[in-house]
């Protein structure tokens, strides 16, 4: 199989993955938990939450249930570690997450019929170039580094674990990305460069395979992603470390969607 026939199935596959009925596209709402018990939008019951966990009640005409279906009915708490989330409550067509992000309960709704997701067609990206398939090196930290970062969102600061750098040629020129990691030992390399806010989103990312024994990856930009804040301002985002920046222009991988 052909590399641009088989980027294309690759990328067949990102799409269907986009538009499952509670994806990306289906966010509808971000909200912070309350410190004393409230309503929030789009929801029933009464939300609270402090430092130990969130906590949510609902009465039977609610008509609240499980993710799995089964009634919920009085009070209902958890507890959740920084950067965790989990499928809280459904509501309808409404999925329910709760989640923990700089330190703050909050919850993201999903909307299964959410207009998004019916006029979805789609991400638009650059043709496939070979030129940006480059190889490079990755040279891991004596010890992670913990980093604070920004995110898409003003009221929301998240924190991220450098594990090396990747250095590499683009274009002529050299640069040097730092790097986190995946749980299947892969790395994401999160950057700007030259065509954002233009032709793309603010930031992209781009997954690279494992290192090898050496250290030598191979890095496709073709590959190059959107951070789902490209299609919903729901999102929580990292955004790069400072010094991710490419000083040319990435041409490759997914555009600002329609």
């Amino acid at each position: 199989m052909s590399a641009p026939t088989e980027f294309m199935q690759w990328r067949r596959m990102r799409e269907e993955g986009l538009a499952v009925p509670f994806g990306w596209l289906s966010l509808s709402s971000y909200q912070w938990l309350p410190e004393s018990p409230g309503p929030l939008d789009l929801v029933p019951g009464s939300w609270s939450a402090d430092a130990v966990a969130a906590r949510a009640t609902f009465e039977a005409a609610d008509s609240v249930t499980t993710p799995d279906g089964d009634p919920v009915l009085g009070p209902l708490e958890r507890s959740l570690h920084e950067d965790e989330s989990m499928h809280f409550i459904r509501h309808g067509d409404t999925l329910v997450e709760l989640g923990v992000r700089g330190g703050r309960y909050m919850i993201r709704t999903r909307e299964r019929t959410h207009p998004r997701l019916r006029a979805f067609t789609g991400v638009p990206v650059f043709d496939y170039d070979p030129a940006f398939i480059v190889p490079g090196r990755y040279t891991a930290f004596h010890a992670p580094r913990v980093v604070p970062i920004d995110s898409f969102r003003a009221d929301t600061k998240l924190k991220a674990e450098l594990i090396g750098d990747v250095e590499f040629e683009l274009a002529g020129h050299p640069a040097r990305l730092a790097a986190t990691q995946n749980v299947d030992g892969s790395l994401t390399l999160t950057f700007r460069d030259k065509t954002n806010g233009v032709q793309t989103a603010p930031w992209r990312f781009v997954a690279v395979k494992a290192p090898g024994p050496d250290g030598t990856v191979s890095i496709d930009f073709n590959r190059t992603l959107n951070y789902p804040m490209a299609f919903s301002p729901h999102a929580v985002c990292p955004a790069p470390v400072p010094g991710n920046q490419l000083e040319v222009p990435v041409r490759a991988g997914e555009l600002l969607p329609h």
